[in-house]
């Protein structure tokens, strides 16, 4: 019986220990490719010209990556997926059923990264579509959104739609957030708060309120924007 000399010990741990971290690294990268192979294809698929079958391969292959390593990536991917199916539905079971896979598959996703802004804000705007103004869901997601993105751009315009939606939910601490939002948005996206104030008239009333409180030139610029016809404004 031969004995492994204690000379190479530490090269046959080595060994096994790289072998070991590569097994471990496969799901990974067979993950990531899968991921990555799709991108083109994803990134168009709020595009008209984009096939409901080109969906559902795009929905095949994330799931494929998600049996390999589920992340918050993926799952966010088939939150997007559903909630364009839930654009093209032709009844209303439909939408609220591919709303309801979008709300499950962001939840997902912020189990695994609970700081991501864009996906709380994703995640209630699914709710406001499911019932989720009513029974408590959507305040929350939107509660964390505005806690973990309170000075978002990209995404400021909506968070402030949606506490409008839910306004007599917020707290007057949580109101008087969102009014400060308001006055600080309209310094960076301007025409995109006009059109949310013109779209009903909560969203009317609470724009204007918070911007009354505004630097005068800037009120009497919202207020001036806001009686014009149409949405272009400067």
């Amino acid at each position: 019986m031969r004995f492994i000399s204690k000379r190479r010990l530490p090269a046959i741990i080595g060994l096994l220990a790289g072998t070991g971290l590569l097994v471990l690294a496969v799901p990974h990268t067979i993950a990531a490719m899968l991921l990555a192979l799709s991108t083109q294809r994803y990134d168009y698929i709020s595009n008209p010209n984009t096939s409901d079958a080109t969906l559902d391969e795009l929905y095949d292959t994330t799931m494929d990556a998600i049996d390999w390593v589920p992340t918050s990536k993926a799952w966010t991917r088939i939150g997007y997926i559903e909630m364009e199916r839930a654009k093209r539905a032709d009844t209303t079971e439909g939408q609220t059923d591919h709303y309801l896979k979008a709300d499950s598959a962001f939840t997902s996703a912020l189990t695994i990264s609970p700081m991501d802004t864009y996906t709380w804000t994703r995640l209630t705007f699914a709710r406001l579509k499911t019932g989720g103004a009513t029974d408590g869901t959507a305040v929350e997601s939107l509660r964390m959104s505005l806690l973990t993105g309170p000075y978002e751009r990209n995404i400021a315009v909506n968070q402030i739609s949606y506490a409008v939606s839910l306004w007599s939910q917020l707290t007057p601490a949580e109101q008087h957030d969102i009014q400060e939002k308001i006055r600080w948005i309209d310094t960076l996206e301007h025409r995109d708060l006009v059109a949310l104030a013109k779209r009903n008239s909560s969203a009317l009333e609470i724009t204007v309120g918070a911007m009354s409180t505004a630097p005068t030139n800037l009120f009497q610029r919202f207020i001036r924007d806001i009686n014009k016809p149409g949405s272009n404004t400067k």
